[in-house]
């Protein structure tokens, strides 16, 4: 069965080639595998057979945020126009990334029509707009009795405010209040809103969303409370709007034990035990270059300054959010930025959403999943020392054991040991089990992170060869400077030898000419003396 998307653009060719300024051509089709279902890639060909531009094509479908970035990716790789054709258009985040990317995209109706019966999802319009104002919502001044707005609260003060506010949200039957946290320069920290009754759905989402629009554009944190459940369409909604959704039973069986409190302060003490193991020395609250740190920046949750060697600092966050979601960790991306800070760390109270962990990682920032342990796991005596060993340590170990890097064996990168020493993609481990017994382990990637082991490896060698083209480059230059040297000292002591031998030979010379001639002299006036005297007796 023909696809129905090569239909609509088949009907359709001249509105595509006009969206790369083509008169005609030819168009090619590809059916690609989206995030959340199929797409057509349609390939747009000049007259002289050359690629003009690629259309995705999504039908009446949304775009996801993944989908926007294999395409921006794709855009820098291929150096070509890229437009995206969907009819429900795309995230907040996507369109961000697709402004960025200067990818076109657009919500063609009439091209769409045709694909699907199924509605288009209908927005609110701007009249319908539920702006919240301190003017026309009234302020409360004494806290109500409500097991909700006491949780907000509690979310708010985690992120360290100056100042919180509770205002009552009027113009709806159900009972509505909004908690905002404040910094004393009066910028806005966080925004909860609770909603009083049993079942949220996708209207009261969109209300929310829209009535913050202007602070999430700030990448505020926003969150809606409710006492039990959210729609599944509601949920689908706020993921996509980037909103978190709090369900109160869940957060009381969950969290209001003093067994889950006792957990979320030992996860604040054992983030310490990690740091430390590694290196890091902490940097007190009240010192001065931990305030001029983070002096001016949001609050995301409880920060933990360290300092490791050659003044490089690591700075950990734990948010206040209980489940850390992209937002928070693109926003602590921009503090670590402008803080000139290389490593991060997060810690999550409880986990990370899919996009929070792919985010993390793309920005090297570490993040400890729920299942690491946060202490240090080398205290335990059944836990041997792990080391990340230097370059030079490697080429050592692999010229004594007369081994190559492919043939080490491998440990993935989120085991507890290695993310406990920094240990990278690519880099050689050793545990040390006894005095005597040393192991080496290569670092690989899981089969399921996008990476191949051959990555790592091919990595590895590439360094090494270089280090050995830069020792082998050393050593000769060492021995030809030796080799001329030795030439130079052998040249100087034959001058030396034949200048000395020279001057003691003509000293002796002379020596033993005086000598002689003394001699001879003495022996001549002896002989003479006794002729004489013989002379004169005859």
């Amino acid at each position: 069965m023909k696809n129905p998307l090569i239909e609509i653009v088949e009907d359709n060719q001249e509105k595509f080639f006009g969206l790369f300024s083509q008169t005609g051509g030819r168009l090619s089709f590809e059916e690609r595998q989206g995030e959340k279902g199929d797409f057509l890639e349609v390939k747009v060909l000049n007259e002289q057979a050359k690629l003009a531009g690629i259309v995705w094509f999504f039908g009446q479908r949304r775009a996801y945020i993944e989908d926007i970035r294999l395409m921006v990716s794709r855009k820098e790789t291929q150096k070509i126009d890229m437009v995206l054709l969907a009819g429900e258009g795309t995230t907040s985040a996507g369109k961000k990334e697709l402004k960025e990317a200067k990818i076109k995209m657009m919500k063609d109706l009439e091209l769409l029509k045709a694909h699907s019966p199924r509605k288009k999802k209908t927005k609110l319009s701007k009249k319908k707009k539920e702006k919240v104002s301190i003017d026309d919502d009234v302020v409360i001044t004494e806290t109500p009795d409500s097991p909700l707005i006491s949780l907000a609260q509690t979310m708010i003060q985690r992120r360290e405010p100056d100042i919180i506010k509770i205002r009552e949200i009027k113009g709806s039957d159900i009972k509505t209040f909004e908690a905002r946290g404040y910094t004393s320069n009066n910028d806005v920290l966080a925004i909860y809103r609770t909603v009083d009754t049993q079942s949220i759905g996708v209207k009261v989402i969109r209300s929310f969303y829209n009535s913050v629009d202007d602070e999430i554009s700030s990448n505020v944190p926003i969150a809606i409370i409710a006492p039990d459940k959210f729609t599944s369409s509601a949920k689908k909604e706020a993921s996509e709007l980037n909103i978190n959704l709090i369900s109160e039973r869940e957060e009381r069986e969950t969290k209001g034990s003093e067994e889950q409190q006792l957990l979320n302060s030992r996860l604040r003490a054992g983030a310490i035990e990690i740091i430390e193991q590694r290196g890091y020395t902490i940097i007190k609250k009240t010192s001065s270059k931990f305030m001029k740190l983070l002096a001016g920046s949001e609050s995301l949750g409880t920060y933990i300054v360290a300092e490791g060697t050659e003044n490089a600092t690591l700075l950990v966050l734990l948010p206040a959010e209980e489940v850390v979601r992209v937002a928070t960790v693109r926003e602590f991306k921009k503090q670590m930025e402008t803080m000139n800070i290389i490593e991060g760390m997060l810690i999550p109270l409880k986990r990370f959403t899919y996009t929070a962990e792919r985010e993390a990682k793309d920005s090297q920032i570490t993040a400890l999943k729920k299942n690491h342990p946060v202490f240090n796991i080398f205290s335990h005596h059944l836990v041997p020392e792990h080391t990340k060993m230097t370059p030079e340590e490697i080429d050592i170990m692999l010229d004594t054991y007369h081994s190559k890097i492919a043939q080490l064996p491998k440990i993935y990168e989120d085991d507890p040991g290695v993310v406990a020493v920094n240990g990278k993609i690519g880099d050689v481990i050793r545990i040390t089990r006894s005095v005597d017994t040393e192991n080496y382990r290569l670092v690989i990637p899981r089969p399921d992170s996008g990476l191949t082991e051959s990555t790592a490896i091919l990595d590895m060698v590439e360094e090494r060869r270089e280090r050995q083209k830069k020792k082998a480059k050393i050593i000769i230059e060492q021995s030809v400077a030796k080799k001329a040297e030795k030439k130079a000292t052998k040249k100087v002591t034959k001058k030396t030898t034949k200048k000395a031998t020279k001057k003691i030979t003509k000293k002796t010379t002379k020596k033993a000419a005086k000598k002689i001639t003394k001699k001879t002299t003495k022996k001549a006036a002896k002989k003479a003396t006794k002729k004489t005297t013989k002379k004169a007796a005859k």
